[in-house]
C-alpha cells in the first residue's frame, strides 16, 4: 500500500514538472492509473515473469496519454521517471531488509 502511495506521489510530481501546462493532474485519475498499472503488472508477472515490468511501462505510457491528455514524448518522459523511481524504491526496499 505504501508503494502505491509513493508511486502516485511520484507520478503527480513528474506530471507537474514535465507537463505542467498540458496535463490533467487530479488525484483520483493518478490513483486509478497507479493502482491499475500495479494490478496489471502483478497479474502479468504471474504469466510472463520479468518482462511484466516492460509491458507495464507501455501500459502506463498509454494510460498517461489517454487519461492525462499529454503528448507521447511527455508521456514517455513521465513513464521514464516513474520507472527509475520504482526501480530505486525496489532496490532500497531490498537493501533495508538486509
Amino acid at each position: 500500500m505504501a508503494q502505491i502511495a509513493i508511486s502516485s506521489f511520484v507520478l503527480c510530481v513528474a506530471l507537474f514538472i514535465i507537463a505542467r501546462h498540458e496535463a490533467e493532474i487530479s488525484l483520483p485519475i493518478i490513483l486509478m492509473i497507479t493502482v491499475g498499472v500495479s494490478l496489471i503488472s502483478i497479474l502479468l508477472s504471474l504469466a510472463i515473469g520479468p518482462f511484466a515490468f516492460l509491458v507495464a511501462l507501455f501500459i502506463l505510457a498509454y494510460a498517461i496519454r489517454r487519461f492525462c491528455y499529454i503528448s507521447w514524448p511527455k508521456a514517455w518522459a513521465v513513464t521514464g521517471v516513474y520507472a527509475v523511481t520504482n526501480i530505486a524504491l525496489a532496490i532500497g526496499t531490498v537493501m533495508l531488509k538486509r
